[in-house]
């Protein structure tokens, strides 16, 4: 039996930073579908564009994901 002392709760060692539940829903379907654009994310989540964002920089900063930026449609050319 352990002393009152020794116990730990066992979501004492849960990451925070991907188990926060926003954080962790980006992880599950970028496991599934590994790769996603941010149009995607914005659907499935139902995020705002500024808190997926920033939910996908901090997960990047752990090396969680790589954020791969460019851009598609109409360019503009100089005249």
């Amino acid at each position: 039996m352990q002393k009152e002392s020794e116990y730990q709760h066992p979501l004492a060692d849960i990451n925070l930073l991907i188990h926060a539940p926003a954080r962790l829903t980006i992880l599950s379907i970028l496991y599934v579908i590994e790769s996603a654009d941010m149009v995607f994310l914005l659907r499935q989540t139902g995020l705002t564009w500024g808190n997926l964002s920033t939910h996908l920089s901090k997960l990047e900063e752990a090396g969680y994901n790589q954020i791969d930026k460019s851009f598609k449609g109409k360019s503009l050319t100089p005249r």
